[in-house]
């Protein structure tokens, strides 16, 4: 488990990230990838693109908190060079 903490203009932003694991049923015993007659090849599917989506939507949250501290660090600096 990773913790990130950020820190910016007196906000303080903790982020856990946990680890996600994931048990794929294989040959064992009777199992069959057969459930009424359908195959369930497509969960698999679903499944994979589901996590793509979210590890781009989590990129796009990482991207615009990156860019909002950017903006601070700038508001703060042309704050300071208006003061001297």
């Amino acid at each position: 488990m990773a913790i990130i903490v950020i820190k910016s203009a007196g906000m303080l932003v903790l982020a856990t990230m946990g680890t996600v694991s994931a048990r794929v049923a294989g040959k064992m015993g009777g199992y069959s990838n057969k459930m009424g007659g359908k195959s369930t090849s497509g969960i698999n599917e679903e499944i994979i693109w589901i996590s793509i989506s979210m590890a781009i939507a989590i990129a796009v949250l990482i991207a615009i908190a990156l860019c909002y501290i950017l903006k601070e660090k700038c508001t703060r600096r042309a704050a300071y060079r208006e003061q001297s």
